[in-house]
């Protein structure tokens, strides 16, 4: 009996242990897709359509250095800092770098990345990113055969009056999906939870264990310990013995019943 209570009272009490000891991070879907890098080849450039939404608070990122800055400078510079957030993971090879290129357009099937500022249809949306791993027309293309590669992701971002440093937590948020990251809901410090969106502009461990476990750097990432993924969701930050124990307790719980049922 004192066993039934203590599995219920695991199961129960769960949910209410910290966040910050849980942490996890979760693909964008069940296969893991990536993109189509590798050590020796680890870049993927965007193509941005050079265009920039009516920009507030600049002085408020960057240390203020693009205060007085048009629109398109602060937007160039956001870009920049947003896809060096993730290029500075170091147990991660992937690096992005971004172009300018005026006719770059929205297209899931061109296998071009591109970050197009442009009139969105809700006024309720501030960007989003298309990651396309599975195609309609696979044609000759080996990346859109594979199933498994994201050989395109597009970033769609609204070209409504928003806030410098909104706007610089968004297109982080949004390169993470292209990186192959979903939307945890376990750990609210990740730039890639719905809750932490616009608290501020940093990866959390999570994130960095997400990007690190699909593009591990060789000589860095063996020091980043994971616990065995779970359809599309794969702990992370294996140096957090309380993560483990938030998962492992109710089923180490319940299998010890079991046994004592058998035995006893």
């Amino acid at each position: 009996m004192k066993f039934k209570i203590f599995l219920l009272a695991c199961i129960f009490l769960s949910p209410w242990i910290p966040s910050n000891l849980a942490l996890a991070f979760v693909h964008i879907n069940s296969v893991k897709p990536h993109l189509p890098v590798s050590p020796e080849s680890p870049t993927i450039t965007f193509q941005w359509n050079g265009e920039a939404p009516p920009l507030g608070d600049k002085s408020e990122v960057l240390d203020g250095v693009y205060a007085y800055a048009s629109d398109s400078q602060m937007m160039e510079a956001l870009l920049f800092e947003a896809m060096s957030k993730w290029n500075s993971v170091e147990t991660s090879y992937l690096n992005f770098e971004v172009g300018i290129n005026g006719g770059a357009v929205i297209d899931a099937e061109d296998e071009i990345y591109a970050i197009v500022v442009e009139t969105q249809d809700s006024k309720a949306v501030a960007a989003a990113a298309l990651p396309n791993f599975v195609s309609s027309d696979k044609g000759d293309s080996p990346f859109k055969q594979s199933g498994r590669i994201i050989f395109d992701c597009d970033i769609s971002i609204a070209s409504t009056k928003v806030s410098a440093k909104s706007l610089l937590n968004t297109i982080t948020h949004e390169l993470g999906h292209c990186v192959g990251l979903g939307h945890p809901h376990s750990n609210y410090h990740s730039i890639m939870s719905y809750a932490n969106i616009g608290e501020h502009g940093e990866l959390g461990l999570d994130d960095k264990a997400g990007i690190t476990f699909l593009y591990p750097e060789p000589s860095e990432s063996q020091k980043v310990k994971y616990m065995t993924t779970c359809g599309s969701l794969g702990a992370a930050n294996a140096n957090n013995p309380s993560a483990a124990f938030v998962l492992l307790v109710p089923l180490l719980g319940f299998l010890f019943m079991r046994i004592k049922k058998r035995t006893g």
